[in-house]
């Protein structure tokens, strides 16, 4: 594996850009009004409701040109779209890591290594990827801007932002770290209210299956248990309705 580097850089709001020609040609008043994050997706800040940006480091994986391609040949294959576009998204999807830290979690993601979906399913690149890491002492970590698809979910990387925890066993352990668990319920909340997500809409890996967005022309499925309902249902008394 070739030598990959942490590096860190702090997000921030950046000017004004905007999210596609399609954005300004539905809401054209509101263009002057949408801001980017983290070097990618676009917001209006008329839909916004109260819910403050929590502090969050933006660490970006290598996603250049290549990884760009494998993305959008995965999306062709299991959503009939080739794209690595990531429009605003319907879902927020919890998992956890099974690393012990964040920079193990971040050269995980930046090896771009090929993997499967459910067992038995042939390796497919691009390897796996979420949009947010949290680690155990409650840091916000971003790894990609909103604007690209990340592998994470079978049947919902088109429709889900997706968010790790950094924990090995259990997401009942993430719920009693006080500090990990609030980060993860503040950066939720910011997106619910970014996106107009619900309180339902906000599903553990565990999940998946049930969502009503899952789709897979593959007939692929999600085998993971991470984040069962009863984890979630207790993640959610933090977030909006």
């Amino acid at each position: 594996m070739p030598d990959l580097k942490l590096t860190r850089a702090t997000s921030t709001l950046s000017a004004t850009v905007l999210f596609g020609a399609s954005l300004a040609a539905a809401v054209p008043s509101q263009a002057a009004e949408v801001a980017s994050i983290g070097g990618g997706v676009a917001f209006s800040s008329t839909q916004r409701t109260p819910a403050p940006r929590p502090a969050i480091i933006y660490d970006p994986i290598p996603y250049g040109a290549k990884r760009k391609a494998q993305m959008a040949a995965y999306s062709k294959r299991h959503y009939g779209v080739r794209s690595h576009a990531f429009g605003p998204p319907k879902q927020v999807l919890l998992h956890f890591t099974v690393t012990r830290n964040y920079p193990s979690t971040w050269r995980w993601m930046a090896a771009n290594s090929a993997s499967p979906g459910n067992v038995g399913t042939k390796k497919e690149k691009p390897g796996a990827c979420t949009h947010f890491v949290i680690g155990k002492n409650g840091t916000i970590y971003q790894l990609a801007p909103l604007n690209l698809m990340c592998r994470h979910v079978v049947g919902l990387n088109h429709q889900a932002v997706g968010i790790e925890f950094v924990e090995m066993k259990s997401s009942q352990n993430i719920l009693n770290r006080t500090r990990q668990r609030v980060a993860g319920q503040n950066l939720v909340r910011w997106l619910q209210s970014e996106y107009a997500i619900s309180k339902a809409n906000v599903i553990g890996h565990a999940m998946a299956n049930s969502s009503p967005y899952f789709f897979d022309r593959l007939g692929w499925y999600n085998d993971h248990a991470d984040w069962p309902t009863r984890h979630v249902k207790a993640f959610r008394q933090g977030i909006l309705e």
